[in-house]
């Protein structure tokens, strides 16, 4: 019997990963269990390409505020994925695409539900919440859509990005630091 410790319908920032060699992808996403299933909602990208072409993904919870850095930005490898608490291999059970208008203009959004096929879990870690873990995690969300800002929410974010600096100088470990640094150093880009 498949079980995993999630409430229904609450958002949970996940790595997904899909693919194998060449094509292999890992990314950060937002994800929620719906009776069951595992529900991504994603727009066009190499994730989503790779999903329709295998029909499997893999869900990756952790902690470690590098990993999603890592994601976001595209460094992460097959090996990173030793680094994870427990994954989710996924099958997905349909696919449905709709137009959107949001404030980042029209879109294309699709919706995924897969159903969790096996566990595999790489450690029995306790897992904490972390202030610094969290901002730093807003912030990588945030800055996914900062090609799609306008001057002003670019300065908001820039502006959003120097208080957290602030507060992770304070209250932040290494990692976090690094996360930090990582994130200027993409937005100066």
């Amino acid at each position: 019997m498949f079980t995993v410790n999630l409430e229904e319908d609450t958002l949970y920032e996940v790595l997904v990963s899909t693919g194998t060699g060449d094509d292999f992808n890992i990314r950060a996403f937002g994800m929620r269990l719906v009776d069951g299933n595992i529900v991504l909602k994603l727009y066009p990208n190499h994730t989503l390409s790779n999903i329709k072409k295998t029909g499997t993904f893999t869900v990756h919870f952790t902690t470690d505020v590098s990993l999603f850095t890592g994601a976001v930005f595209g460094l992460l490898d097959e090996s990173s994925l030793k680094l994870v608490d427990v994954s989710l291999v996924c099958e997905v059970i349909s696919i449905d695409s709709s137009h959107v208008e949001d404030s980042y203009g029209k879109n294309i959004t699709t919706t995924i539900h897969a159903k969790p096929v096996e566990i595999i879990r790489n450690r029995e870690s306790i897992p904490t919440i972390n202030r610094a873990t969290n901002k730093i995690i807003e912030l990588l969300v945030d800055y996914t859509r900062y090609d799609y800002m306008n001057i002003d929410a670019k300065k908001q974010y820039l502006e959003k990005l120097e208080q957290t600096e602030k507060y992770i100088q304070k209250n932040g470990n290494q990692k976090h630091k690094q996360a930090i640094k990582k994130i200027k150093k993409e937005t100066k880009s």
